[in-house]
């Protein structure tokens, strides 16, 4: 009788394992599947074009604070837009109050940001300046 009960015991032991076994395999292949939602938070962090153009226009009233009184007046012609160009770079021009032609480039990725000036009829050919910045320090 005890060998009997040490047999059906060591087979109820037996069967539990392979259960146990079965429900490790199961939460793996969850956890596998799990996989391309962090994918998809990723590409969340990609910078917008608007949010670009409001951390530049805040770079910008940073480095020259004279600029938030000029921005909403009559007399004098400032602006910020933006548009992403073929390399998939954001491109946010700012047209200064003194006519130059400001050009942002803004990597979607990094934040890594760099500047081209033109003044139509004093430099015509847009010229890359010294300036960088990441625009990631700028968005709030």
């Amino acid at each position: 009788m005890k060998k009997k009960f040490a047999v059906m015991l060591a087979c109820v032991m037996a069967l539990g394992l392979v259960a146990c076994g079965t429900k490790t395999e199961e939460t793996s292949s969850l956890q596998v599947e799990e996989i391309p939602a962090a994918e998809e938070s990723v590409q969340v962090d990609k910078i917008t074009e608007e949010q670009a153009t409001q951390a530049i226009h805040d770079y910008c009233i940073e480095s020259f604070p004279d600029l938030a009184n000029m921005e909403g007046s009559d007399d004098y012609t400032l602006y910020w837009e933006a548009s992403t160009n073929e390399n998939g770079e954001i491109v946010v021009l700012y047209r200064a109050y003194t006519g130059a032609l400001i050009r942002y480039y803004v990597n979607p990725e990094t934040g890594d940001t760099y500047v081209t000036e033109q003044v139509p009829g004093i430099i015509d050919d847009e010229q890359r300046t010294e300036e960088t910045l990441n625009v990631k320090d700028y968005i709030k």
